[in-house]
């Protein structure tokens, strides 16, 4: 009987950590997501990862698609927080392509993110026209 009221006790804890942990990571999220709409539009891409670590990015976007900022996580646990990176700021988010994201030696699926946000942005300016 013991053995089960501490297994459950660990249980209850790893959860209220797993619930800390991700309310942590959703602020960090809300956080950049309030500067960067502060700045203009922004797009975000999701690149899912069941074993390997999964990816979710955010840009900062003018009219024209000019990137003013980019931040990113990239990790398999709640422990990943979002880095703001400076490494496509001006550029225009329709150039972005595989070829380009391949020679800046990023991730597969941190350039899988930033492709389904490319997707994004051109499938809301397409409905906005």
């Amino acid at each position: 009987m013991n053995k089960f009221i501490s297994l459950g006790v660990f249980i209850l804890v790893m959860f209220l950590l797993q619930y800390f942990f991700t309310f942590l990571q959703m602020n960090s999220f809300k956080t950049y997501f309030n500067k960067f709409r502060q700045k203009g539009k922004v797009t975000i891409g999701i690149k899912k990862g069941a074993i390997k670590a999964g990816a979710i990015v955010m840009f900062s976007v003018d009219d024209f698609g000019n990137i003013q900022n980019y931040a990113y996580i990239h990790g398999v646990s709640v422990l990943a927080r979002f880095k703001e990176a400076s490494i496509f700021t001006n550029v225009n988010i329709k150039d972005l392509d595989k070829e380009i994201l391949e020679g800046l030696r990023l991730s597969k699926n941190l350039s899988l993110a930033i492709l389904n946000a490319k997707d994004n942005f051109i499938k809301v300016k397409k409905v906005n026209k």
